[in-house]
């Protein structure tokens, strides 16, 4: 398994990722632009808030490999090499997540236009976040054929973020951790946060400590208004029609629930769909068996999930 090293620029910043091209198959091979998640999440999916490697992309990429399709993975701006390129921290609040989109975009150009790639036979297979960029792309870019949409984010940004961080409130409450006067006023403040991005792109400074540290800030107003302007299931539904589209979800998946998914593959029901439903398998596609998820398993020495990876490869060899 050999990466090359490659670098392409998208605005201002020079991005860094790698390619792989499978070198024992003659004639041009199809091709794939994987996309990470959200946060600081690097080329190969390893995210710079956990203590250790998940490497789902890389894992991704051999997978990809072994079936005859050369890759392309990269560290978007924030992680990796790549880092915060021309900017200062301070900067971040006037980048919205158009700035995501547009390095995908010319990651797909960098990907089609590599030699030993078939530029007719370009797919795109984004992970959690990842997969809301693959949606955008795929709406006016006739050079994607495919999408493989990966435990993806399947509701508006503030939908998800609303439900998770009440299921959180539940249960400290149920535990007797948090008074239920507390949780409610944390509800309405949460209320007030996702009112006022809708309304306006902004945040307020003073929000609670539990909603700033969720990433409730304004340095990330623009971003988080800009991602949740975009509403995954509105963009399924104007994929062409016929395209190949994975989706795959896990009843395991702590941040991805199975009806949200279903409720995507819905808007899918024009294209053709292959839908992936696993049982053992976690956000990043490592294989927790029996056991719960509880978000540490994404840096444990656990295998990668075979009911994954035999769905993914059938998939791959229907392209």
């Amino acid at each position: 398994m050999s990466d090359t090293e490659i670098t392409f620029s998208s605005g201002d910043v020079s991005l860094h990722g790698s390619l792989r091209v499978p070198v024992s198959i003659k004639g041009p091979v199809p091709a794939v632009l994987l996309l990470a998640g959200s946060g600081p999440t690097d080329r190969n999916g390893d995210s710079a808030l956990l203590p250790g490697p998940i490497g789902t992309l890389r894992h991704l990429a051999d997978v990809l490999e072994d079936n005859g399709f050369a890759s392309l993975r990269y560290d978007k701006l924030g992680s990796g090499v790549t880092g915060l390129g021309p900017y200062d921290v301070d900067d971040v609040a006037g980048l919205g997540f158009s700035t995501f989109i547009d390095a995908a975009t010319e990651a797909v150009t960098v990907l089609a236009g590599q030699r030993g790639v078939d530029a007719e036979r370009v797919y795109v297979v984004g992970h959690s976040e990842g997969a809301l960029i693959a949606l955008a792309l795929a709406q006016n870019d006739e050079r994607i054929k495919g999408l493989a949409l990966l435990e993806p984010l399947a509701v508006r940004l503030l939908d998800l973020l609303t439900a998770q961080i009440d299921a959180q409130l539940d249960a400290v409450v149920a535990a007797k951790q948090l008074p239920v006067q507390i949780a409610d006023e944390l509800r309405l403040a949460l209320t007030g946060a996702v009112e006022s991005l809708r309304a306006d792109g902004t945040l307020p400074g003073d929000l609670p400590e539990p909603l700033r540290n969720a990433g409730l800030v304004p340095a990330n107003a623009k971003a988080l208004a800009e991602e949740d302007d975009l509403d995954p299931r509105m963009l399924a539904a104007q994929i062409r029609g016929g395209m190949p589209v994975l989706t795959s979800v896990s009843a395991k998946d702590i941040q991805v629930r199975i009806e949200d998914v279903d409720a995507l593959d819905s808007a899918l029901v024009h294209t053709a769909l292959t839908s992936l439903r696993m049982s053992r398998t976690n956000h990043v596609l490592k294989d927790v068996g029996d056991q719960q998820s509880t978000g540490a398993d994404y840096v444990a020495d656990l295998p990668y999930s075979d009911e994954f990876t035999d769905g993914f490869v059938a998939w791959l060899k229907s392209l």
